[in-house]
């Protein structure tokens, strides 16, 4: 068997050993290695020695077996593992392997590729070889500017070459999306780089923490909107063209004003502007009535803030990392850059084949913007290995490519290549005539499945193809960028604009098209616009084109248009050679909840209007809102609504909501007076299913309502599992694309749901929370500070402790001494977390040291860098969170005391509630002075008083009130 070694693989420590057990490996004698199967993973072990065991996976390439070897266990501790993910190992339950036939083949993972001149291999969460090209990429310095086609592992690339960045380093593209699955990727089994300091974002989010704007992001859908009653008296019928003009050209070109005005955009040259100089007054016209609506409907344009915001960035990153740059405006682009310390430590990733936005992109253009940086070296790599799309799919994109270059010239030398596949898949590009039967035929195998997806051009083109095809996958090109799906049908993307076709076509031959390879030339007509005007059709093939992994189907009523005949697809009239496909609801939810994620939410709902029936639930949801009609039933003294109460008890006892309870105790309700001896009632009413842990008890309300349906209490079936500990439910929904990120009444999420029972639980913390909090686990919270965004990633320490305080801060000052302060302690949260599993919290953020660091340094009024200002400190040792500090829920901003219903905490509120305490302990001992003379006096006339105790007694009282009473003092003197 071959042998690969992850690259951060380290066995300096049993290196005599190791060598040894890898002979037997090598020679599949799996006894002498002494293999066992790990638990609940594709995972194996070897034993090294007494206490050092090596993590293995199998793998297949081109029918040879690998031996995959990712890590060393050292002293049995498991827990430490990057790749187990919490799954708890009894070594004395491990089962042994003889040999390698004893493996179940589906364990056995298949490699799309694997470089046979490199021994090692890199994670990022699946397996992946770099080729030469890349190996070579990898440990180029920065400046460096890395073009390749979708599928060509450019941002694999590029996460791998920032783990060998130290210092603040900023990864932003525009698609948030694309920032969160960066993010994930990269951290993916708990890797770790305390050197770094990276922020994952958005162009949007990027924007934001430098200052959060005012209003909301114009969007197409809005602008569309805005745009249709404008449309038939404009004189511009084209709606997706204007908003990409207004975006590219009017704001988005200069660096030095927000948009240009009539006169500069009138001058512009012919190559500057998707419109013709005689259509540009018009264009202007209602650009001036877009502003207005801007201001009326507060709206604000990106590219203008990010020229307002140009003033106020700051050099504050090591290195930058721009993914998709290709989509980028100018002034994006130069905002971006500017925060960058020195200049040239940028990356830059993209492919100008790719661009569907006329932004005037190309590669010669930016380095100009950084041509002392070129001068002297070459920072250009360009990956032409496509590792995604089949070969007869790259076939026919690369056709495309050289009409292109033949039609228009190059745009620049970086953009002059073809694509090289490396996909071992076979697939098909196949051109159908445009009948009814063709079109019914492919509708009805098709329709009910996730494999097929319908693109158009533009997204006025849907609704003649929605007549035809009933599928919910039907995307504009717009849409369809960043997806993909193994089949893609185009239906009349040329025909529709047959004109457009013929101009691109005019004047090539195919000669031009079975050439070899394709030559940098530039058109020899400096004046000829149609490179601009023409970019994005054929660009816009391209990429829909390339979204299909497998098989391509076009389409077209005109399949007799030069173009189709210069691509050499063979058109067929005859019977569709296709089985019919139905996909399950559960592949249906998980195709929902990924496009949703992606911002797809028009696809997303028609996915659960038209497929899975999503329905709404009967029941009363109690939502905040409802909260309150609910308590005018339920504590209505002169009624008695005895179904309100029980329902408004048990979801006090759900939510812990002691004011609640006390209502219900005062209106004689027994049940709230024990009220903890009632939660074994209720877990078996409402939660039972959920306890016994098996996903085929839930999936009929799945089915029906949703993955993310609202009980009676307001919570999701995620939060209820990660209440519960239901590992099988758990891994279920997330499997169908639940949201990790909903809230409950009080803002807490799945996650926050499962530390709050860390505090609840020992048994919770020893056996649940190990496997749930990898599961239900965010990418990042989003707070606002000073009106500025900070964005927390899920590996930070400040993540984990500002979750956990989300979920316990209520709890956690609830209790105390007469004289504490409402606050939290470090040695609080120790005794919280100090059981935890390592790869929930490492050993070393367990310490109170360590935890002290992290409250000091994200104090409210230290002058530290990188102070999130999460907390506020009390008093010396005493903690709460930042009353000021605003959380992100569903692009809303929150006040995070708001959220979770709470009284904000502040050191005067501190003050006032340690008085008002103090205050009534003083008046109770006032009290039992009265009764201990009362007493007294009794006793005497007995005769039997004890003056000694007495004594004793009142020395104690007046101890403890004169103790009171100085910590008043010292309080009011604070005040």
């Amino acid at each position: 068997m071959g042998i690969l070694y992850y690259k951060d693989l380290d066995f300096k420590n049993v290196s005599q050993k190791f060598f040894q057990i890898l002979e037997h490996l090598k020679n599949g004698n799996f006894a002498a290695a002494e293999v066992k199967k790990m638990p609940e993973t594709n995972l194996y072990r070897a034993k090294l020695d007494y206490s050092s065991r090596l993590i293995f996976r199998l793998a297949k390439y081109h029918n040879q077996t690998y031996l995959l070897l990712l890590e060393i266990i050292n002293n049995h501790d498991y827990s430490k593992s990057k790749f187990l993910r919490g799954v708890a190992i009894d070594e004395n339950k491990l089962l042994p392997l003889q040999n390698i036939s004893a493996v179940d083949s589906k364990e056995i993972l298949t490699l799309p590729y694997l470089n046979p001149k490199q021994k090692h291999f890199y994670f990022l969460n699946k397996i992946i070889s770099f080729d030469d090209e890349q190996q070579a990429t990898l440990h180029l310095p920065p400046p460096l500017i890395l073009i390749g086609s979708a599928g060509s592992g450019k941002t694999a690339l590029a996460l791998e070459k920032i783990k060998l960045l130290s210092g603040n380093i900023l990864y932003v593209t525009l698609s948030p999306y694309l920032a969160e699955h960066a993010a994930h990727i990269y951290y993916s089994n708990n890797y770790e780089n305390e050197k770094q300091e990276i922020d994952f974002l958005s162009f949007k989010e990027f924007l934001e923490t430098i200052r959060i704007p005012e209003g909301k992001k114009m969007e197409f859908r809005a602008f569309e909107q805005w745009f249709l009653p404008h449309r038939h008296h404009s004189g511009i019928k084209d709606t997706h063209k204007l908003f990409e003009e207004f975006s590219g050209v009017v704001t988005g070109y200069a660096v030095d004003k927000e948009f240009l005005s009539r006169e500069d955009y009138a001058n512009l040259g012919i190559k500057q502007s998707i419109f013709l100089n005689e259509e540009r007054n018009q264009v202007y016209d209602l650009f001036e009535k877009y502003l207005r609506f801007l201001k009326e409907k507060n709206y604000y344009d990106i590219n203008m803030v990010a020229n307002q915001w140009a003033k106020l960035c700051q050099p504050c990153y090591d290195f930058v990392i721009v993914d998709e740059v290709q989509d980028y405006t100018n002034i994006q682009l130069f905002l971006i850059l500017k925060s960058l310390k020195l200049s040239g430590n940028f990356i830059l990733c993209g492919d100008s084949n790719q661009i569907v936005h006329p932004n005037f992109f190309s590669w010669s253009k930016v380095k100009t913007m950084f041509y002392h940086h070129l001068r002297e070296s070459n920072i250009t790599r360009i990956l032409t290995t496509n590792y995604r799309n089949s070969p007869q799919v790259t076939e026919i994109a690369n056709k495309l490519l050289k009409i292109k270059n033949a039609r228009f010239g190059s745009i620049d030398r970086e953009s002059t290549y073809l694509i090289q596949s490396a996909s071992a898949r076979s697939g098909e590009a196949i051109l159908l005539e445009e009948t009814d039967k063709v079109k019914t035929e492919f509708n009805q195998k098709t329709r009910q499945s996730t494999q097929f997806a319908v693109l158009v051009m533009r997204n006025e083109d849907k609704v003649e193809a929605a007549k035809f095809f009933n599928t919910p996958l039907l995307f504009s090109v717009q849409e369809a960028k960043g997806l993909e799906y193994e089949n893609i049908l185009l239906y009349n993307f040329v025909s529709e604009n047959d004109k457009v076709f013929r101009e691109i076509t005019s004047g090539i031959t195919p000669q031009d098209v079975n050439q070899g390879e394709i030559n940098y030339s530039r058109t020899s007509d400096k004046t000829d616009k149609s490179l601009e005007a023409y970019k994005f059709y054929i660009n816009s093939l391209f990429v829909a084109m390339t979204r299909a992994i497998g098989n391509l189907y076009i389409i077209e009523k005109n399949h007799k248009q030069e173009l189709l005949s210069l691509l050499e697809i063979n058109v067929t009239s005859q019977q569709l050679h296709l089985q019919q496909q139905i996909s399950s609801k559960d592949e249906w939810q998980r195709e929902a909840q990924r496009l949703e994620k992606q911002g797809r939410t028009e696809q997303a709902e028609l996915i659960r209007k038209t497929i899975l029936g999503t329905q709404p639930v009967p029941w009363r949801v109690i939502t905040k809102g409802e909260l309150g009609n609910l308590k005018l039933e339920a504590l209505n003294p002169e009624t008695f609504n005895k179904k309100a109460k029980d329902i408004l008890f048990d979801y006090a006892l759900i939510y812990g909501d002691a004011d609640i309870m006390q209502k219900l105790v005062t209106l004689n309700y027994k049940r709230a007076e024990h009220a903890e001896t009632e939660r074994p009632s209720l877990l078996r009413r409402n939660f039972v299913n959920y306890v016994v842990d098996n996903p085929k008890t839930i999936m009929p309300l799945i089915n029906k309502y949703g993955v993310d349906f609202r009980n009676e209490f307001n919570q999701t079936p995620l939060m209820i599992a990660s209440w519960t500990g239901g590992i099988n439910i758990t891994n279920y929904l997330l499997a169908l694309g639940a949201k990790t990120e909903l809230t409950d009444n009080f803002g807490k999420n799945a996650l926050q749901t499962a530390l709050l029972q860390t505090y609840m639980s020992q048994d919770y913390v020893k056996n649940k929370i190990g496997k749930i909090y990898p599961l239900v686990v965010t990418e990042s919270v989003n707070v606002k500070v000073d009106n500025h965004l900070v964005k927390i990633n899920n590996h930070k320490s400040e993540y984990q402790l500002l979750n956990l305080l989300i979920a316990t801060q209520k709890e956690l000052i609830k209790t105390g001494e007469a004289d504490r302060s409402y606050g939290f302690t470090s040695s609080e949260i120790v005794e919280i977390v100090e059981n935890f599993p390592d790869n929930v919290l490492p050993s070393y953020r367990k310490k109170q040291q360590y935890i002290s660091a992290v409250l000091a340094r994200n104090e409210v009024s230290r002058e530290v860098a990188y102070n999130k200002k999460l907390f506020m400190r009390l008093e010396r040792g005493y903690y709460v969170l930042n009353p000021e500090l605003e959380i992100q829920i569903n692009d809303q901003w929150l006040n995070i005391y708001e959220l979770m219903q709470t009284e904000k905490m502040t050191p005067e509120q501190n003050n006032k509630m340690i008085k008002m305490r103090l205050e009534k302990l003083i008046q109770s001992l006032v009290e039992r002075e009265k009764q201990i003379n009362e007493a007294m006096n009794k006793e005497k006339n007995k005769n039997n008083w004890n003056n000694e105790k007495l004594s004793e007694m009142r020395k104690d009282l007046f101890s403890v009130k004169k103790e009171a009473e100085k910590i008043i003092e010292k309080i009011s003197g604070l005040e």
